[in-house]
């Protein structure tokens, strides 16, 4: 039976708001599909080989948390554009995104740097922006899902980004809000600040991480309550 291995970066120093919760709820599904599963959690100081993971998981946390694993992610850039660029799987949400763009800058004015995949700077406002999200995913323009948006950095992209992985069919406006186009859907990179956490929430994007993950290895499961649950969150915000 195959042993799926995830790859958790940052996973002790990161994973505010519950969003670490997109790993349980991975590992719980690989468990009803009735295969063995490996987590591996690196931190700073760690010598990081992602060589022999089958998927990376790097989740939302402070944006001083952020700017302090800066110098010790920049230095794996030419290996993680590398997996990006072979496809293999990774999620990032929510603050973590600050560490793809180019660089941040936080509110005592430092600006770290990032590595420069996406082509986008961000920046630390002095405030919160929180929201519930109507989004339509790139990857199925015909369904809808749920997010939430809870950050206190903003976002500038210097070119169009022509990979986004969300249209925003709804969510409120104002300091730090995301616009019409939010996250980045790349190969097989889901990179989104939408918490929730989104692929808990969302059996459509559950979904879609396991089979990019797993292949023709994937088995369905029982999403029946996960989706009777997105229905009612939907519906209300459609309202």
């Amino acid at each position: 039976m195959r042993t799926v291995r995830i790859l958790n970066l940052y996973g002790e120093a990161l994973g505010l708001n519950g969003d670490e919760k997109n790993i349980t709820a991975f590992e719980q599904r690989l468990d009803e599909m009735g295969y063995d599963h490996e987590t591996v959690t690196a931190e700073v100081g760690d010598e990081i080989n992602f060589d022999g993971f089958d998927v990376v998981f790097m989740t939302h946390g402070k944006p001083h948390i952020v700017s302090a694993l800066s110098e010790h992610f920049v230095k794996y850039k030419e290996q993680i554009t590398e997996q990006i660029e072979k496809g293999k799987p990774f999620v990032v949400t929510g603050s973590a995104n600050m560490l793809l763009g180019k660089s941040f800058k936080m509110l005592d004015g430092k600006t770290y740097e990032g590595i420069g995949f996406l082509d986008c700077t961000c920046e630390e406002f002095d405030g919160l922006y929180v929201s519930d999200a109507l989004l339509v995913p790139e990857f199925s323009p015909e369904e809808k899902v749920f997010g939430v948006y809870y950050r206190c950095e903003s976002v500038k992209y210097n070119t169009p980004n022509e990979n986004r992985l969300f249209r925003v069919e709804k969510a409120d406006q104002g300091d730090g809000s995301v616009g019409t186009s939010e996250g980045t859907y790349y190969k097989n990179l889901f990179a989104t600040w939408c918490l929730g956490p989104v692929f808990v929430r969302n059996p459509l994007m559950m979904r879609r991480l396991l089979k990019t993950v797993l292949g023709d290895d994937y088995k369905e499961t029982d999403f029946s309550l996960e989706e009777k649950a997105q229905e009612k969150l939907i519906a209300d915000l459609a309202k």
